[in-house]
């Protein structure tokens, strides 16, 4: 029998367990919950074969599926841990591991970057040197009681090698240190999830921009960015040296802020290009669709709206005409209800006639929401 363990969002753990079944042909038993997103699982099949089936089926709300490699008693310290890691990276035939500690309510009160250090030091002592920034073999710890959970990381995750659930950002130390918010970790996930190729000179409509993470993120990688959003955006975090402007709808405000102009809404035609941040501040309800035609055609159309899937969806398709042919959709799909498939049917049908490739996914820093991915047709 093979045991793997598989992680899900708590909030989805209803959908987790169906595609679970589905990954697994029904060959399954459930052995233990780790956490109300972590379980172990024991099943009939190798585990080949599973990861072969997770890639295929591409599931929604597993994020991962690994297999267990040991589990190792820790009431007494940690010499037999630091064993079996010593064994796993010498089988692998490697000598630079990464060791990443979660904790599930474990015995030891300590932070988990503090065992890390330890596990690391008594590995050095084995000719096991860490490599935290380059290694050749990742090893994942969760700490529950007085047991420890280990498996490997196969570099095959599309949004970096560290699993969520430990916490640890496998992103660049800009947008770790500068953030605006936490949307623009989701941004970043649905970029490298999904594939898409950010080039300078790019353009993009980031619909319910404020307060800019979204936009800063694009702006970061070269875009230029037409943000629609009546609140305001974080402008001192923008990229330094950026040519910008708001367009205040009617009875906004819009401060004056030194090296930012303010357009009037008779001056928005044709000026989309010559800024990188070009901000309407305005309901986008208020906003006609041929004002946003007039500034495209548009790379990427951006929507993160706090409004159900399915009304976000109709926006898409509607400010589909904004967009170049073959440009990219990311759209945050918030589920007000917990008919979760259905709302994912009816975005998808809503969209069905202005876009193809259409897909979906629960990403790590998405809470109740999936974010969906979509090529104009």
């Amino acid at each position: 029998m093979t045991e793997i363990l598989v992680f899900f969002d708590k909030r989805f753990v209803k959908q987790a367990i169906q595609e679970l079944k589905l990954m697994l042909s029904g060959d399954y038993t459930i052995k233990s919950y780790i956490s109300d997103s972590i379980i172990v699982v024991s099943t009939g099949m190798e585990y080949e074969d599973i990861a072969k089936n997770f890639l295929l089926s591409a599931p929604v709300f597993i994020d991962r599926v690994s297999e267990l490699n040991e589990i190792i008693g820790v009431k007494d310290g940690y010499s037999a841990l630091v064993d079996a890691l010593h064994g796993i990276i010498e089988g692998a035939g490697k000598k630079a591991p990464k060791i990443e500690v979660l904790k599930e309510y474990a015995n030891d009160q300590r932070h988990a970057k503090d065992i890390e250090v330890e596990l690391g030091l008594a590995l050095e002592t084995r000719e096991d040197i860490p490599n935290l920034k380059n290694p050749d073999i990742m090893l994942y710890v969760i700490l529950k009681g007085d047991k420890a959970y280990v498996f490997m990381g196969d570099f095959r995750d599309a949004y970096g090698s560290a699993l969520d659930h430990f916490r640890h950002r496998n992103m660049d130390a800009e947008v770790l240190e500068n953030r605006i918010s936490r949307a623009e970790f989701k941004v970043y996930e649905a970029v490298n999830y999904f594939g898409i190729k950010l080039e300078q000179g790019m353009r993009a409509l980031d619909i319910g921009a404020a307060p800019g993470g979204w936009t800063r993120y694009l702006i970061k990688n070269g875009l230029r960015v037409v943000a629609i959003d009546a609140g305001n955006i974080d402008y001192a975090k923008m990229p330094k040296g950026i040519r910008m402007a708001i367009a205040p709808g009617e009875n906004r405000e819009a401060y004056n802020v030194e090296g930012i102009d303010i357009l009037a809404a008779s001056e928005l035609e044709g000026r989309g290009k010559d800024y990188e941040l070009l901000h309407i501040k305005e309901l986008f309800g208020r906003i006609k669709l041929s004002t946003l035609v007039g500034l495209g055609p548009f790379d990427i159309l951006c929507i993160d709206i706090n409004i159900p899937a399915q009304e976000a969806a109709v926006i898409a398709a509607v400010c589909s005409e904004a967009l170049k042919a073959k440009g990219k959709l990311i759209l945050t799909l918030k589920m007000t209800d917990d008919n979760i498939e259905r709302n994912v049917e009816k975005s998808k049908e809503a969209l069905a006639a202005t876009y193809d490739g259409i897909r979906v996914k629960k990403l790590p820093h998405d809470r109740k929401e999936l974010t969906l991915f979509a090529i104009k047709i």
